[in-house]
């Protein structure tokens, strides 16, 4: 199927590793010009020439997205490469300070909701006149999968990051809502991606019960992305294995 992504420009944020990487890949295997991010200089160089060697039109930033001078002239070098920005992930640093509501001290409240729900402001308004200009907007924002029932031990064991990927949830309706129709907004709320992810234990109880390989996410990610998936927005879809029982 022909997804209309080609020739259209995407950034994707935490672009150099795993789920970010992935969906690089996949989208400009599907014909788009990809520019990613990412803190690490080594690691994005690395991802970079991996995605040039397969073809795909990439370039690379090291950016820091929760400092808002980066995100400002990361934007308006994409635009100028480019010509463009029509497609936006958002896929967080994911920054965690473990344990309970009690013991998680404010400093870190505000670090997490910085790193996981700011940055993902911050980088959708810079590109906002961009998105709104090119034929049909995309954003995806990536979460997690604490929305589901079932999972209670994460409350406590990992409290802040819990607050911070449900608030990237409501801020994707909140965005949609006033978006639409010139910019779609999704969010994907993915359980343990990796077959090395710490939390890999937590699938066994899963209807299907092994961790997400990343590229499932990307093919995902695609269709999101796509001329077909115009009519979606302000949804949060769980990438779960069926962790998620809720029926609406």
């Amino acid at each position: 199927m022909d997804l209309g992504l080609k020739g259209k420009v995407a950034l994707v944020t935490g672009g150099s590793r795993m789920i970010g990487y992935n969906i690089a890949r996949r989208l400009g295997l599907e014909g788009a010009k990809v520019a990613i991010c990412a803190r690490g200089e080594t690691a994005l160089l690395r991802a970079t020439e991996k995605l040039r060697a397969e073809g795909v039109d990439v370039w690379g930033r090291v950016t820091d997205v929760s400092e808002p001078e980066q995100v400002r002239s990361l934007v308006a070098e994409v635009v100028n490469r480019f010509g463009g920005l029509g497609i936006l992930i958002n896929n967080p640093g994911g920054y965690v300070k473990p344990g309970p509501f009690s013991s998680v001290e404010p400093q870190h409240w505000r670090r997490g909701f910085e790193v996981n729900v700011v940055t993902v402001v911050s980088v959708t308004q810079e590109a906002l006149p961009h998105l709104k200009a090119d034929e049909w907007g995309r954003v995806v924002n990536m979460g997690a999968f604490y929305l589901a029932p079932g999972v209670p031990k994460l409350l406590n064991e990992m409290a802040e990051n819990v607050v911070a990927k449900i608030s990237v949830s409501a801020l994707t309706k909140v965005m949609a809502e006033e978006l639409a129709p010139s910019v779609t907004v999704n969010c994907i709320a993915p359980g343990p991606v990796g077959a090395d992810h710490p939390m890999r234990g937590w699938c066994d109880g899963f209807p299907v019960p092994r961790p997400a390989d990343p590229s499932e996410i990307a093919d995902l990610v695609a269709f999101l992305c796509s001329r077909q998936a115009g009519y979606l927005t302000g949804l949060t879809v769980p990438f779960d294995g069926g962790d998620t029982r809720r029926v609406v």
